[in-house]
């Protein structure tokens, strides 16, 4: 099975993380389910026209995430992410022992099980369910746009905070983080960056959840890409670690040879944006907003390659504090 990955000559981005990027994004969106079998490193190499050992560094990579498992005699496999009904074993199991810590200690205070059902119950009441959720991102831009988006997906039927964060911050425990972690059990985050964020968690000492989630170009944005004249010259600018993905969507939904394309990164230097055409369209990411701005490039010039959470994304959201849901899932 090929797999539909594109490699570029892309100074900034080695092949290899090319190969991640792209592969991570195939099972992190579900377009390659759990347990799907993913090609050997010489067949891969081989329909990338690339090293082998260039491919194996990704897979490697890739399997350090928990994302693919390489069993030997049998191939390399897609992992299967957690269930809804396995996060809410292990939240109920948490739950027990919180209630019976609550427990221990009104007795050791000297009040009998009436006495502590009835203030729990009294509490209970005065209390309005109020879930707190950190929202960790690659930059505060990004982190404000998805807390606002994810705010959006939680039910209605609970009170939700959605805290914004970047993984810069959460890495270096910065003093509000830990505080806000005294109280908040779920993180959400991209998929992409999920092993980072938990990593970061357990060195911070934190026991909680971490629920990834994907995001897809909106329908508005296809639609502008395939109005694009087809003799108009395009560039990308974007991240560097997006560069990759955002060539294979121009590839879906325009008729472009969108490795012809002009690429802008943040490290791109001042020389090669003087040097476009002035009639060059720039497609952008949001996180590069503040690049065009800086260096003065009229909206008339500007499409951003925008984004949304996807389907899957805002049902799991929406269900997540659902017991019923996530009990039958």
């Amino acid at each position: 099975m090929d797999l539909p990955l594109l490699i570029t000559d892309d100074e900034h981005v080695p092949i290899y993380l090319q190969i991640v990027h792209q592969v991570r994004y195939l099972i992190t969106s579900r377009q390659l389910v759990a347990d799907a079998r993913l090609p050997s490193v010489r067949a891969l190499a081989d329909q990338l026209g690339v090293n082998a050992g260039t491919v194996a560094q990704a897979f490697r990579i890739l399997q350090q995430e928990g994302l693919i498992d390489s069993q030997r005699g049998r191939g390399t496999f897609v992992v299967p992410l957690p269930d809804a009904s396995t996060r809410l074993s292990s939240r109920q199991a948490k739950l027990v022992r919180a209630v019976d810590n609550l427990i221990e200690r009104a007795y050791a205070l000297g009040f009998d099980a009436a006495t502590t059902q009835h203030h729990l119950r009294v509490a209970l009441g005065q209390r309005v369910r109020t879930v707190p959720v950190m929202l960790v991102a690659p930059s505060r831009e990004a982190a404000d746009k998805y807390a606002g988006l994810v705010t959006q997906a939680l039910p209605d039927h609970v009170l939700s905070t959605v805290m914004p964060c970047t993984l810069d911050e959460l890495e270096a425990g910065v003093p509000w983080v830990r505080e806000a972690y005294q109280r908040t059990h779920f993180t959400v985050t991209f998929m992409f960056a999920l092993s980072r964020v938990e990593a970061a968690l357990r060195a911070l000492d934190v026991d909680g959840e971490v629920l990834g989630f994907t995001a897809q170009v909106t329908s508005e944005t296809i639609a502008e890409l395939r109005r694009i004249a087809p003799e108009r010259p395009i560039a990308i600018v974007t991240e560097a670690r997006n560069v990759n993905s955002a060539l294979v969507i121009l590839a879906q939904h325009t008729r472009r040879d969108v490795r012809q394309a002009q690429v802008l990164t943040e490290v791109s230097g001042p020389g090669a944006w003087d040097a476009l055409d002035p009639t060059t369209l720039l497609i952008y990411t949001f996180g590069m907003r503040a690049a065009l701005a800086h260096h003065d490039v009229p909206h008339e010039r500007r499409m951003e390659l925008a984004f949304t959470l996807s389907e899957e994304s805002v049902s799991r959201l929406r269900h997540l504090f659902d017991d019923r849901v996530a009990a039958d899932a």
